[in-house]
């Protein structure tokens, strides 16, 4: 058993691993089904043949594991990390790989950040009350403008580690982008937006949800599961399934999954290194 850079023919093994059980792995095959621009993919070659781990590392410095649960001997895997170039910046994906990237690292990481990564089969969506004059509809490139004011709330309070990183120019990117390549659905009231959420990767038969975010003065009225309720329609249109992962003290949001039908399916983590 050994590492290799996978090749245009081995991308076929390397998917029908990760399809297995694509819920835990929506980052990754979701950039090999755009293409895998801007990544390398790795894989470890199982005894039977086939794929027994993998990673994906992007130009930006990302690394995605998916690693088999034993611990086993490493040491190669750690050369190969050690190795790589730029150097990792950061680590995302279940919570047993994540850490056992980590310990083959040199240096600690300086923030980890804890999930629940929960899951929802199409057959299982519970039906959410809608909300006297709140309407949901899927927004188009040309809400930018309008949708801004919630991305800038949804980067502050959930992504960004520390606000002086924050960049208006950079949060405008980013929703335009996921206007352009992403489910993204708004709840309004007489054309005001109030919540959003959108899929921020979408893999072969699950989709992730990410970016829901509603109005601090609107929250309670039940507007998150409207709108998440009408994304996860769309999806479901397309997709058998949806995962999202939330974060552990966030008990409001939890409530709001639980209530819509997702159960938690493993830890997640996401780690940096200089941040």
């Amino acid at each position: 058993m050994s590492w290799h850079h996978a090749t245009r023919r081995d991308i076929a093994p390397v998917l029908d691993f990760l399809l297995q059980n694509e819920a835990l792995y929506v980052a990754l095959t979701s950039r090999i089904r755009t293409g895998v621009k801007g990544c390398e993919v790795w894989f470890d070659d199982a005894e039977a043949g086939g794929v027994k781990e993998c990673m994906l590392f992007t130009s930006t410095g990302l690394l995605l594991p998916a690693l088999s649960s034993g611990s086993g001997e490493r040491q190669e895997l750690g050369c190969l990390v050690r190795d790589l170039r730029p150097t990792v910046h950061s680590i995302m994906g279940v919570g047993s790989s994540v850490q056992a990237v980590e310990d083959l690292l040199p240096l600690s990481p300086t923030t980890r950040i804890e999930y629940f990564l929960m899951t929802l089969p199409s057959t299982s969506l519970l039906p959410v009350m809608p909300v006297e004059g709140v309407t949901v509809r899927p927004a188009a490139p040309y809400d930018a403008e309008d949708l801004f004011p919630l991305q800038c709330g949804y980067e502050l309070e959930e992504v960004v580690i520390d606000p002086a990183h924050f960049s208006d120019l950079q949060c405008m990117k980013m929703l335009r982008y996921a206007l352009r390549d992403e489910l993204v659905y708004v709840a309004e009231r007489q054309g005001v937006p109030l919540a959003k959420a959108a899929t921020n990767a979408r893999g072969f038969g699950v989709d992730q949800i990410g970016g829901v975010y509603t109005l601090p003065e609107e929250r309670g009225k039940g507007i998150g599961g409207a709108v998440v309720d009408g994304l996860l329609r769309a999806v479901f249109a397309e997709k058998k399934a949806a995962c999202l992962f939330v974060k552990k003290r966030n008990r409001p949001a939890i409530a709001l999954y639980d209530r819509l039908g997702f159960t938690p399916a493993t830890d997640y983590v996401i780690t940096y290194y200089g941040l």
